[in-house]
């Protein structure tokens, strides 16, 4: 049985539904309407002390972690709570896969970064697990294409996306062969994230200006936004796991045109 934690997001969703075909899934979540929505089974916690007993409760072969933030309190979503799941697995002897982030280092200016590093190190110490480390995913609900409003910055920076359906499939291959390790996750191409912006809302029939910025402005604006020093870093696979982990990976205009269809 896997236990689910973050299992109603954009990928925690997708995911655990898809992973649901072939084990029995419970989603840990604060709000069981969203749960109910999925239509999956859940237990519900209104605190994160209670997670450490969420998952004695349970007592699953697996936990599989989705929590993450792009803005806000990146130390709770990214620390903390793999704390407290690692508290519970060292009491059950659950197997944790975490999912992390390509670009995931403890020495990073980026906040999401460097928090998501030390995230690796907590799970690190679990005897039985893994780590994914995926580049930007795409997919219906991706939130940076939602959040995007007529004007995008031109950014060069270069990312390997990774389809949604893609990424579901590596899970499900990490848990049936019981695989171990860190996985850095990628597409087979790689792309300028301006371009690919474009890409997606012109298959989406919507209108986008990539508005060219100076890197030094767009440094100072990531000093108070530090999603934006995300997006300046290339985010592509150094060496691509998901090579060995799916047997084809989907051609990215399918993996856009899938995404501008959620648009």
């Amino acid at each position: 049985m896997i236990l689910v934690f973050g299992g109603t997001g954009f990928v925690g969703s997708f995911v655990s539904s898809y992973l649901s075909k072939y084990y029995d899934v419970v989603l840990a979540v604060r709000n069981p309407e969203k749960a109910r929505d999925l239509g999956l089974n859940h237990v519900h916690f209104t605190s994160l002390k209670e997670i450490p007993a969420i998952v004695e409760r349970v007592n699953p072969d697996v936990i599989v972690n989705f929590i993450g933030v792009l803005r806000g309190d990146y130390w709770t979503a990214h620390v903390r709570i793999p704390e407290l799941i690692a508290v519970g697995a060292k009491k059950t002897g659950s197997r944790v896969i975490h999912t992390s982030a390509l670009g995931a280092d403890e020495n990073s200016q980026v906040p999401y970064f460097r928090t998501k590093a030390l995230g690796e190190k907590i799970i690190g110490e679990i005897e039985n697990h893994a780590i994914v480390r995926p580049s930007l995913i795409l997919g219906p609900g991706q939130r940076l294409f939602h959040t995007v409003k007529f004007v995008f910055p031109d950014l060069k920076s270069r990312v390997q996306p990774i389809d949604l359906r893609d990424l579901a499939k590596a899970y499900e291959s990490i848990i049936k062969r019981d695989l171990d390790g860190t996985f850095s996750l990628c597409g087979d191409e790689r792309v300028e994230l301006g371009k690919l912006v474009r890409t997606v809302f012109e298959k989406a029939n919507r209108m986008v200006f990539l508005l060219p910025i100076p890197g030094l402005v767009l440094k100072t604006i990531g000093k108070f936004e530090p999603s934006l020093l995300m997006a300046l870093q290339d985010n592509v696979c150094v060496k691509n796991d998901s090579l060995k982990l799916v047997e084809k990976l989907t051609p990215l205009e399918e993996s856009i045109n899938w995404t501008a269809g959620g648009l």
